[in-house]
């Protein structure tokens, strides 16, 4: 998923699959700086379908899932 689909999705709050996983939703976008301070990277903050916990990951490593799934 590209940056752009990545706010998109976030607006959306559609769910999102990552590593085989289905979550509710993208629950933030988190800017960091880059170690090298060369600049920023985005990652997301995915949250579970139980609504306890949540994952950070990059954006592409996310694909948006399917709005029929049950949550």
């Amino acid at each position: 998923m590209t940056i752009s689909e990545a706010k998109a999705a976030f607006k959306e709050q559609c769910p999102i699959r990552c590593g085989g996983i289905t979550y509710q939703h993208i629950s933030a976008l988190i800017y960091r700086r880059k170690p090298d301070g060369s600049g920023l990277t985005l990652q997301v903050e995915l949250l579970d379908r139980g609504g306890n916990s949540v994952t950070i990951a990059a954006p592409d490593r996310i694909e948006r899932g399917t709005n029929n799934v049950k949550i």
